[in-house]
């Protein structure tokens, strides 16, 4: 390999654990057939998914490879936020900074923030602008106990679903009122303190069917940090019948949660502790016209609130004693983040059969992003950022083990048109057996911090300390170009199901954080310690090779073994840049049917060493180590005063403390300390519905 490659395919101790998975699949046929169950019937249907062309496929035929998270599979977790289910996807880097601030990303893409993924709530853009181009996950105005499934497209997607969509998507697909009639409660208790409290009801009123749910979660996060947070949540869904082909759907949600941030030994104070209070409303109405399972239309709009309110006074004395200056010259700085957002969209889209062997989707959407921050945004007033965009996609099925699916979308954000294009193919070379072929084209635009954040830090008088970060205008898309070739194979007599990917991915006009001159007036030791810095291009593309392997097996009665793997060798001629994409990672998962209705689930995720994590002030880059975590849960079905019950006992982050995600400018004062490691949480959970 040349000298800017890194981490052979297969590390000799992940492999061995691959292999390990991998032989369960392969004991003697005879012994599975003694063992079979009911539910085992291979080949089994795969899952019909939704997200990668609009089109409702079998996930064998779906332009992408794609990984679905099931509601028994949430269930049994007893996860309480959802950055955790994504652990069990192939290339996901899931890591907690602290206890409620979540790094997710795929393909540990961690350079300044984790923004090349697109996030959905039944198809609708959760994106929120003001969060620096990331979402803001424990603020997600949707419920745990909501989620029907998770459908998450592992590769590029912009020509389905917009440019945010550079490397995958992630869609929370919620359950209907109609499915789940009644009232149900639910509480968890536990360390460290640990206090959930749900209420929520579906049923009908009139002709509409409704779903109700309201609750809060509070936790003192992890041990030794301040994190303590609280989240207040209500969320209404409402869907109606206007006739026999038309129907209407209106999802309301808020989230308001109180947030402790900081450190207090953070370096002059820049990220010094302090309680924030997070706000997040969101409106969505559907409606959508079915005339025939083979044609329909909708229409939909989006509305998504934020309102961010963080702020602290700092403590300069120091600095002041540093600079040789009075100590009441720089005493109590001010400092803010605070911002408020508004995302607005329309979208419309027209799904029709062509003719028995073609059939496609197509559709507009239009939408404004507006964000007022004077914080991050000095003297610019609101920025508004409006797109516009055009997609398709076309799906060919000219014999019937042949599919082939053409993807074109074209994006405006007011830079010039830009084409996303994607050809996918699949073949169904026998029963159980598909081979996948694909290439796309993708962008992702550079959010409105990336390229008109200025921050700038004065004293009560009014003089400039400090710009961390200036903006940069003239800052260009990122392109990614991807060739990928999978397989999904069923083993009839293993009761298995491998979905193996190797894919190649090309990112040119990376955006990156660079150090820059100062302002004039700066002072020079002051700079030393706060440099200004501005998003930039990479001069040179990155380059990603590897290989994802999915593997689901019932290797004995009632269990059934999930493994999520990836390796990915990192080709760049920056050393920053190839080190803040994770190396490989991996979670093996085992869940268990008992007798007497027990179900348990044992969880082991290990993730490799990276440099992802960014703070206010530059403070180069800090490696964080390889870990490995372990959650365990079990749970049963009970009776309780007449009514259906569910206990559940969850542990999480079994094992050594380890850290995740690191601040940067925070281990400049711990050196080779981490300054934020992740400490157990146990809680027991009991839910009831009447």
């Amino acid at each position: 390999m040349s000298r800017h490659h890194d981490s052979p395919l297969f590390p000799r101790r992940h492999g061995l654990a691959l292999l390990a998975t991998l032989a369960l699949s392969t004991a003697s046929p005879s012994l599975r057939a003694a063992d079979s169950f009911e539910e085992d019937a291979y080949f089994e249907p795969l899952p019909v998914v939704l997200t990668a062309s609009r089109l409702p496929q079998p996930l064998q035929d779906a332009p992408g490879a794609m990984t679905v998270i099931d509601r028994d599979l949430i269930d049994a977790t007893g996860y309480r936020n959802i950055p955790r289910l994504l652990r069990f996807v192939p290339g996901m880097h899931i890591g907690y900074e602290r206890g409620h601030a979540t790094w997710v990303s795929y393909h540990g893409l961690g350079l300044a923030t984790a923004g090349e993924m697109q996030v959905l709530v039944d198809g609708a853009i959760i994106y929120v602008p003001t969060n620096f181009g990331t979402i803001d996950w424990s603020g997600v105005p949707i419920f745990m106990s909501e989620i029907e499934r998770v459908e998450v497209i592992r590769g590029a997607s912009a020509n389905s679903l917009g440019s945010s969509a550079l490397l995958g998507t992630v869609n929370l697909i919620t359950r209907a009122p109609a499915e789940s009639p009644g009232t149900h409660v639910q509480f968890n208790l536990g360390d460290p303190s640990i206090r959930d409290a749900e209420v929520g009801w579906s049923g009908r009123i009139g002709e509409v069917a409704m779903k109700l749910t309201a609750g809060e979660q509070h936790d003192e996060g992890f041990r030794g940090l301040h994190d303590t947070r609280t989240t207040q949540r209500f969320s209404v869904r409402a869907d109606t019948r206007i006739d026999a082909e038309n129907s209407l759907l209106v999802r309301l949600g808020g989230a308001t949660e109180q947030l402790q941030r900081g450190y207090p030994d953070s370096p002059l104070d820049n990220n010094d502790v302090r309680t924030a209070e997070d706000r997040n409303h969101l409106l969505h109405v559907r409606w959508q016209r079915v005339i025939d399972a083979d044609h329909e239309w909708s229409l939909s709009a989006y509305i998504h609130q934020t309102d961010y309110n963080d702020d602290w006074i700092a403590d300069a004395s120091s600095l002041a004693a540093l600079l040789a200056l009075p100590p009441s010259t720089l005493r109590n700085v001010p400092v803010s983040r605070d911002r408020e957002g508004l995302l607005t969209s329309l979208d419309f889209q027209l799904r029709d059969r062509l003719s028995p062997q073609l059939r496609g989707v197509w559709g507009l959407s239009a939408s404004e992003d507006r964000t007022d921050s004077p914080a991050s945004f000095y003297n610019r007033g609101t920025i508004v950022d409006r797109h516009h965009r055009v997609f398709g996609n076309l799906e060919w099925q000219p014999a019937e083990d042949w599919s082939f699916n053409l993807g074109l979308a074209a994006e405006d954000r007011g830079t010039g048109w830009r084409l996303s294009p994607r050809l996918y193919g699949s073949y169904h070379a026998r029963k159980g057996t598909t081979l996948r072929l694909g290439v796309s084209r993708a962008w992702r635009n550079p959010t409105m911090f990336e390229r008109y954040g200025d921050v700038r830090v004065f004293t009560t008088s009014g003089a400039l300390l400090a710009n961390p970060y200036a903006p940069n205008p003239d800052l260009q898309p990122t392109r990614a170009d991807t060739l990928e070739a999978g397989i999904i194979q069923q083993f009839e007599t293993a009761r298995s199901t491998l979905d193996l990917r190797i894919f190649k991915e090309r990112l040119k006009e990376l955006t990156v954080r660079e150090p820059i001159a100062d302002q004039p007036g700066l002072n020079p030791l002051l700079t030393s310690l706060v440099p200004t810095t501005q998003m930039q291009n990479a001069k040179d593309p990155l380059t990603l090779t590897g290989l994802e392997i999915q593997f689901e097996t019932h290797p004995w009665r009632a269990g059934t073994v999930r493994l999520a793997y990836s390796v990915i060798d990192r080709d760049a001629a920056d050393p920053a840049i190839r080190s803040g994409i994770a190396p490989y990672s991996a979670n093996l998962s085992w869940r268990q049917r008992w007798p007497g209705r027990w179900t348990s689930f044992l969880g082991v995720t290990r993730i490799g060493p990276v440099t992802s994590g960014d703070s206010f002030v530059a403070s180069g880059r800090y490696l964080v180590k390889d870990f490995t975590t372990y959650d365990l849960s079990v749970s049963r079905p009970l009776e309780l005063l007449g009514h259906k019950a569910r206990f559940q006992l969850s542990a999480l982050n079994l094992g050594p403390r380890h850290q995740e995600i690191a601040d940067p400018a925070m281990q400049t004062v711990y050196g080779s300390t981490p300054a934020n490691r992740v400490s157990r949480q146990v809680y027991a959970g009991l839910s009831l519905r009447f």
